[in-house]
């Protein structure tokens, strides 16, 4: 008979023992998620992983199929979140991260746990929330238009005005997600902004995703902050996005 994998989706620090029981299922095809004791209030959340699915090949070839990767990835998320609330600390780990069985796993894990217990007293009682702003160009107050004929001197004037609202467009919106940061900051213990990638020709431009680390005391406060601020600009074209809480897994070095 061939043994199943260890499949690992975090590691939580609980003061008391981790129950499992009402946890949601696992990746499709995985057995019941438990928990395994690493150390005193110290767990690693597992579920075994049957090798003909789960093995290399077997999974190599699973990764071509989105469809099975997003539901991977959504009970992975779900699995993990669900401990958000009653533990200390979640540190989430890699979706995909499989080892040999359960001793493999925490002789892995137990292999840095100095950098482990770091990451739980940095992660104990936060949580990631997630911010995005928009700028909608079709929401913005409309610019005047040029009066004139389209050649000649109008031309020319209309052509600078043009540049010089364009300008003025891009420095304001600079400014709208600088205040973002600026006003959220506080609120959080640490920010990770994430790359853009600007669509071409879209009426609709990401200025800003970031992700927030909040202690759990503060996270009312910051919903708040994020809610006034999204109402006091929307008049000019920009929309303040909020998702969470998550799992800190912007906050994990390496993850994994």
């Amino acid at each position: 008979m061939t043994s199943a994998l260890s499949y690992v989706y975090c590691i939580v620090a609980s003061s008391g023992p981790l129950q499992t029981t009402k946890t949601p299922p696992g990746l499709p095809g995985t057995g019941a998620v438990r928990a395994v004791e690493i150390a005193p209030g110290r767990y690693l959340v597992v579920s075994d992983a049957p090798q003909p699915e789960f093995g290399e090949g077997p999974l190599t070839a699973k990764l071509s199929d989105l469809d099975w990767v997003s539901r991977a990835a959504v009970a992975h998320e779900a699995v993990t979140g669900s401990f958000m609330a009653g533990a200390d600390a979640v540190v989430p780990l890699k979706l995909f991260t499989l080892f040999s069985n359960d001793e493999r796993a925490l002789a892995q894990i137990r292999s840095g746990w100095t950098r482990v217990e770091r990451l739980i007293r940095r992660l104990n009682g936060q949580e990631e929330w997630g911010v995005r702003l928009v700028f909608d160009q079709s929401k913005a107050p409309a610019a005047a238009d040029a009066a004139g004929s389209p050649s000649g001197r109008n031309y020319l004037l209309a052509k600078r005005a043009q540049q010089a609202a364009s300008v003025k467009q891009s420095t304001a919106m600079r400014k709208a997600a600088g205040d973002v940061l600026k006003s959220l900051r506080p609120l959080s213990r640490d920010v990770r902004q994430r790359a853009i990638t600007a669509p071409p020709e879209s009426r609709s431009r990401l200025l800003l995703d970031a992700a927030f680390l909040v202690p759990r005391a503060k996270a009312p406060r910051f919903r708040k902050s994020v809610e006034q601020r999204a109402k006091k600009i929307a008049a000019a074209g920009y929309a303040l996005q909020l998702t969470g809480p998550w799992p800190p897994y912007s906050f994990v070095e390496g993850n994994g």
